[in-house]
């Protein structure tokens, strides 16, 4: 697909096209510059994969089906879901989507609680009809890429808390690109490991994460460099076990679930995230979902 032909519709993945910077405080250039912090600015819209490294037929082919169901269902149009009065321009509704997320991870990092009425102040003005699709579709892109669910605290005003998604305590804010949340990251590698019989050789995972527009060694312009972040950050929080295969030579490695991943999570809570995420029904996957039920069985 060439780039130009997916560029009227809001992709999830567009927003891993951003450069997440530090701003000076003062600056005031928009919502979120007043807000402070953080910036979140969606570049070159295109096809999923955009903005890394096409990955070769064979990676493709390899990588886990769940994983590559979920790049193809993430995408759409969200004026499709928009009711016909006084429709807005495609661009312009994008920009509001894009606008809230960067504002949400504003308050994600502050932990601060927001709410309806302010979201719509700081992030979508002249917006307000609009609100639920543009409120589902940026709920969904900080669940989806960065792992934070978004908690609804008091119906009556809409008051939502943000936090890490799937029990997981771990937001990765002082690794990598510091100050953006990595737990979307450790959801992804995780679901991998799972996939992949809960053991995954290096080589079949990278060429997993090449699909995702992730490369070893090459910086990540949302997350930094993954392959440090996974097998040296996300190993020393116990989330991955990073080990060489026994009698290798020469040393080859796989990646396992760690002790914490285990402890705060579980596989049917990965199943169920991505089936989510795919808008399809965690049963589709019937070997993996009977794996997880027996896991939540022996720990009842």
């Amino acid at each position: 697909m060439e780039p130009t032909e997916n560029n009227q519709n809001f992709n999830h993945w567009d927003i891993l096209q951003a450069q997440i910077e530090e701003r000076a405080p003062g600056s005031a250039q928009g919502p979120i510059a007043e807000a402070g912090e953080v910036e979140a600015i969606a570049t070159a819209p295109g096809d999923v994969l955009a903005g890394g490294t096409p990955s070769s037929p064979q990676s493709a082919q390899r990588a886990p089906p769940i994983i590559m169901d979920s790049m193809s269902g993430i995408s759409g149009n969200p004026l499709a879901e928009v009711p016909d009065t006084e429709f807005p321009s495609q661009d312009g509704l994008n920009e509001k989507i894009i606008d809230l997320v960067r504002f949400l991870l504003v308050k994600f990092r502050r932990m601060e609680l927001t709410s309806k009425e302010e979201m719509i102040l700081r992030a979508m003005r002249d917006y307000e009809e609009h609100y639920s699709v543009i409120f589902s579709k940026a709920a969904e892109c900080m669940k989806l890429i960065f792992g934070i669910d978004m908690l609804e605290v008091d119906p009556f005003v809409h008051s939502y808390f943000l936090h890490p998604a799937l029990g997981i305590t771990y937001d990765g804010m002082l690794h990598g690109v510091v100050g953006v949340p990595k737990t979307g990251l450790v959801i992804m590698v995780l679901c991998i490991i799972f996939i992949e019989d809960n053991c995954v050789s290096e080589e079949v995972f990278w060429h997993v994460m090449n699909t995702l527009g992730m490369q070893a060694g090459v910086d990540h312009f949302v997350f930094g460099e993954p392959r440090s972040l996974i097998t040296e950050d996300f190993v020393e929080e116990e989330y991955v076990e990073y080990r060489q295969v026994p009698n290798s030579h020469p040393p080859r490695f796989e990646l396992l679930w760690g002790p914490r991943a285990y402890a705060e999570t579980t596989k049917m809570k990965i199943l169920e995230f991505y089936a989510s995420i795919v808008r399809q029904d965690p049963r589709s996957y019937p070997e993996k979902y009977a794996e997880a039920l027996r896991e939540e069985q022996e720990r009842a």
